[in-house]
């Protein structure tokens, strides 16, 4: 049977009632869902992305919640694997800039400015080595600070073509990174 929620979100939709459904969809679940995230995130604004985003799928689809037995249940489902996307995407961020040694360059030596430089010039070049798609949704993102789903819109692709382009970019800036560490010892062993 299904709850009494997704019922009248469906009877809504059937009635072509469709701002009214949405009404319901959002008053119901967005404050249980929003603090649902901001506990696996700590933080409520990447929570808040999260929340709309998987509610915007849910109305994109909302033909489909009919084979959906349990509304609440798949939302949860859906806010937590988002949640824990986003997770992963802050610790292989973390460790991209936990591989790059940032110093206070005033009082380091010669030497390792130009190592700093060196770094900094190979991250570029990284940058500037991506397949250009990737290269322009990695650059509005990080550079710009754009969030994924305004990128998205903009260039009029899924969140899913984001994050995946997103992964590629980190993944080989991981590596440039990594290489230049493995070439130039002392700039990751240095303090």
């Amino acid at each position: 049977m299904l709850e009494s929620v997704t019922q009248a979100f469906i009877d809504l939709i059937a009635e072509k009632r469709e701002g009214d459904a949405y009404q319901l969809l959002y008053k119901q679940y967005h404050i249980t869902l929003l603090q649902f995230a901001a506990a696996y995130l700590k933080a409520k604004e990447p929570a808040e992305e999260i929340v709309n985003d998987v509610l915007y799928k849910v109305w994109q689809k909302k033909e489909t919640i009919v084979e959906i037995s349990n509304l609440r249940a798949y939302l949860f489902t859906a806010v937590r694997n988002a949640c824990l996307n986003q997770l992963a995407k802050q610790k292989e961020e973390q460790g991209l800039m936990s591989a790059v040694p940032f110093k206070d360059l005033t009082t380091e030596d010669p030497e390792s400015i130009i190592i700093s430089m060196e770094l900094h010039d190979c991250i570029r070049n990284a940058i500037n080595a991506l397949p250009p798609r990737c290269k322009q949704i990695y650059e509005m993102v990080r550079i710009e600070g754009l969030r994924n789903k305004d990128v998205a819109a903009q260039l009029n692709i899924s969140i899913n073509t984001i994050d995946a382009q997103l992964a590629i970019a980190l993944k080989r800036l991981v590596q440039a990174v990594s290489a230049f560490n493995s070439r130039h010892p002392l700039s990751s062993s240095r303090s």
